[in-house]
């Protein structure tokens, strides 16, 4: 017992020299004894009581400007709730919407921020193993992304160690941390709703979004601009490096692919060519078109201010007289964009061009569609379709790429706890 005490103190003691030296931070020593506690006692704090609630499938009808939605729930699937009250909890919301085709059937498996994998078959619910820093963070954090590679299960979380807060990268199936971000600073301004999360795949691949997670604090914010920092970037892991790594042969290779991002909420791609969707501040909302080594401008340059200031033009607006890149669209006041998604062959048809994007809105609560010209440099027009409800994710295949049924439909997650399926029929003569 006096040996264990010991050891108690002999690290908590390095925990506080370790902490005072390179975090410089007063309030990280109040984690410490908190770290200590998971460290040891491996506490992992998910909510177990997590339930599925019964929606009849009765199909709703939205027009848009040239076409009709049918809007469905996941019958025996949608409303998941943490008690028979129906009270709400963030950590049961949406990190990652994924469906496959198995012999025939469509197989939706909805992941939740506290590691609750749901599947649409059998009202199967299961629990991911997550490890001991898993951190739910007063609700905002918690599991913010998830991407397959050889159809292992990595997760994009909040983490919370000895005297740091931050973001890690985690390999489910083999229990192995994949990449652990630097100890945010000011760890009481942390706003883990502002830390991105989506992922693509493209060739070799794996491109993550790292936002930089707060909303009024500078010295977090302006890790985006920071060489130094995975934090407001968009990053790419090699896959065949990774595969090396997780042998022990090798050192894996992570890079930075762009910077100067907030909150990229969303990736996509055409061709080749990649696009994220970011939240601005107090409006600011961008659609971006990417390319390797450039600078987007944040905390600089956006069209959204401050929120700590009213009606105060607080960033610079233009992007280019500061060296930065323009977004190709900006949406003012904001609309809440959240994931982004290359469009279904029945609607890069019926466009007419295959520059076709289409987003989710949580703040407006809408669908919405992007048209690009022919060089996708420019959004020629755009859609907002309202579905009176935030939208969440996107179902994709576990290739990144979108999923979408032989007739062109889709899944989307919401934040009440739905998941709809959306039949587009078309009118056109």
């Amino acid at each position: 017992m006096f040996k264990k005490l010991s050891l108690y103190i002999f690290f908590f003691l390095l925990s506080v020299l370790i902490g005072f030296k390179f975090q410089n931070q007063v309030y990280q020593i109040i984690l410490i004894p908190q770290g200590i506690f998971k460290v040891f006692f491996k506490e992992r704090r998910i909510e177990p009581n997590i339930k599925i609630k019964n929606f009849t499938n009765d199909q709703k009808s939205i027009f848009a400007n040239s076409f009709e939605l049918v809007i469905e729930n996941l019958e025996n699937f949608s409303g998941f709730t943490k008690d028979e009250n129906n009270i709400e909890n963030p950590q049961h919301k949406s990190a990652g919407l994924y469906a496959s085709k198995i012999n025939g059937e469509t197989y939706i498996e909805l992941f939740t921020r506290d590691g609750h994998i749901i599947i649409n078959k059998n009202k199967n619910i299961g629990k991911l193993e997550l490890p001991n820093f898993y951190d739910p963070h007063n609700t905002q954090g918690g599991i913010r992304g998830v991407f397959f590679i050889d159809d292992e299960i990595y997760i994009f979380m909040a983490s919370k160690k000895i005297g740091c807060q931050n973001v890690t990268i985690f390999n489910i199936d083999r229990k192995k941390e994949l990449l652990d971000l630097d100890c945010l600073p000011n760890a009481q301004d942390i706003h883990y709703d502002g830390i991105g999360g989506a992922s693509i795949h493209l060739k070799d691949n794996v491109f993550v979004t790292v936002g930089v997670p707060t909303n009024n604090n500078q010295s977090i914010r302006d890790l985006a601009q920071d060489e130094n920092s995975f934090y407001g970037k968009i990053i790419f892991i090699n896959k065949p490096s990774l595969r090396y790594f997780l042998k022990g042969e090798k050192k894996i290779e992570i890079k930075k692919f762009t910077k100067g991002h907030r909150n990229p909420q969303g990736l996509a791609k055409i061709d080749d060519i990649i696009f994220s969707s970011e939240h601005g501040p107090k409006g600011g909302d961008e659609l971006n078109k990417l390319s390797e080594n450039i600078n987007y401008g944040w905390p600089i340059s956006s069209y959204g201010t401050k929120y700590e200031q009213i009606s105060v033009a607080s960033y610079k607006l233009n992007h280019t007289n500061y060296g930065f890149q323009e977004p190709i669209f900006q949406f003012t006041p904001s609309i809440g964009i959240s994931d982004l998604s290359n469009c279904t062959p029945q609607m890069i048809e019926y466009f007419e061009r295959s520059g076709c994007l289409m987003a989710t809105s949580l703040r407006d609560q809408s669908l919405v569609f992007f048209l690009l010209d022919e060089n996708l440099d420019r959004v020629i027009g755009f859609e907002k379709i309202d579905f009176g409800q935030r939208l969440r994710h996107i179902a994709k295949k576990k290739n990144g790429e979108l999923f979408y049924e032989s007739d062109g439909s889709i899944y989307i997650s919401s934040d009440s706890g739905e998941v709809l399926k959306i039949i587009f029929k078309f009118i056109k003569d």
